[in-house]
């Protein structure tokens, strides 16, 4: 019963918030978004101290003056792409989010996306606006994305209402298994996989920012298995509705006898890339949950 109401309390703030927000328009509910983000850092302290306590640990932050800064502006940059989300399905329909200027990719890499028959595993973390990311690469292909449902199935629904039409299909995390993804590859889809949360069961563990850290080895299992090229890439943000999409060159790991060195290897390799940009960009990465 407690359950419920409280689902039914945030459902409809959140559909104030979206009412809102589509009122005001992009720019203006970005700032609102912003702004009640910032209110959050301060509110919800267990998330602060996880998000300044990761910047710490990692090296990314020298000391918690420069950490506390880090991470504010992680969780205004997060508030901002959860507002964008609800503008964005327009805008992608229309091109505008998309022009060719706008992708930082190889030419091996736009020859791969337009060639037919050929499935691709693309490899992101939470950093920039992940899912728009994912979204934009269905003008190349379609695509299935591996997440977590919410936990109120009310906003659930109200989120993928707001998302964008088109061959953009979403498997929910704890129901995904191994030959579902194994089909979507061979069905010309991009598989978008996130790998950068805490593997609590299944992980490999492997050095991220200069720490242990328990990882989901899918993306080199599925490789290994299927041949299917990598590609790691993220959507970098540079204002309101205004991104950079930035994609790696194929990559086709060698492969041995040896299984598990082989998966250990890959995974290593895909956690120093997403390590590598989110050092470049650290006030774009989700701090507040534990690696």
């Amino acid at each position: 019963m407690l359950l419920r109401l409280r689902h039914a309390c945030e459902y409809g703030a959140a559909r104030l918030g979206l009412a809102l927000m589509l009122r005001l328009g992009h720019g203006a509910a970005c700032r609102l978004a912003g702004g009640v983000s910032a209110l959050g850092f301060y509110l919800l302290r267990r998330r602060r101290r996880i998000a300044v306590d990761n910047l710490l640990r990692s090296g990314v932050a020298a000391t918690p003056r420069e950490a506390h800064r880090i991470a504010r502006a992680s969780f205004n940059h997060l508030g901002c792409v959860v507002a964008e989300s609800f503008f964005a399905p327009r805008l992608l329909a229309s091109g505008e989010l998309f022009t060719d200027d706008a992708f930082d990719m190889p030419a091996a890499t736009r020859q791969l996306l337009e060639t037919p028959g050929k499935g691709i595993i693309l490899v992101s973390g939470h950093l920039g606006n992940w899912e728009l990311g994912a979204q934009v690469l269905t003008r190349y292909k379609p695509l299935t994305g591996v997440a977590r449902a919410m936990d109120n199935p009310r906003i659930q629904q109200l989120m993928e209402k707001h998302k964008m039409r088109g061959d953009f299909e979403t498997v929910k995390k704890h129901l995904a298994r191994p030959m579902d993804l194994v089909r979507a590859l061979r069905r010309d889809r991009i598989l978008a996989l996130l790998t950068d949360q805490h593997a609590s069961a299944g992980g490999i563990v492997v050095d991220f920012f200069g720490r242990p850290a328990a990882t989901y080895p899918t993306p080199a299992v599925l490789h290994r298995l299927t041949g299917a090229p990598i590609i790691f890439g993220y959507a970098l943000r540079l204002g309101t509705l205004d991104y950079r999409y930035i994609i790696s060159e194929p990559l086709l790991y060698d492969t041995t006898d040896d299984r598990d060195a082989d998966v250990l290897r890959i995974t290593q390799d895909l956690a120093s890339r997403l390590e590598n940009a989110v050092r470049l960009h650290p006030e774009q990465y989700l701090r507040a949950h534990r690696r």
